[in-house]
């Protein structure tokens, strides 16, 4: 259960990367995925982490099984990317800032 859980954890900590990566260097959000991919890959190898080994499932090369871990992190880093949109999604349609701002100044609207 531990293994499942880091590999969640990791999943999240690549999508804050990714975000930060994509907020200030990256433009061009048709290649998220791929950033993702990268992240999670290079995360993995990085920590030497493979849940296949944690978990006792025997790979043929040690390098398949942390490549697949990645493979597997970048997966839970792009479900995380969709519940964080989700929640931003919420927080804005309770919080419209326009609405607010238009009762505080009393401001009509016009059209």
């Amino acid at each position: 259960m531990y293994i499942f859980a880091i590999t969640v954890l990791l999943g999240l900590a690549v999508t804050a990367v990714g975000l930060i990566i994509a907020r200030f260097i990256f433009m061009a959000t048709e290649l998220w995925a791929l950033l993702l991919l990268a992240l999670g890959v290079g995360a993995t190898w990085l920590a030497g982490f493979s849940m296949f080994t944690g978990w006792g499932i025997p790979v043929r090369q040690d390098w398949i099984g942390i490549t697949l871990t990645g493979l597997a992190v970048a997966g839970f880093a792009e479900a995380w990317f969709v519940v964080l949109r989700l929640f931003k999604g919420l927080h804005r349609k309770y919080n419209d800032e326009a609405a607010s701002f238009e009762m505080e100044k009393g401001l009509r609207r016009v059209a």
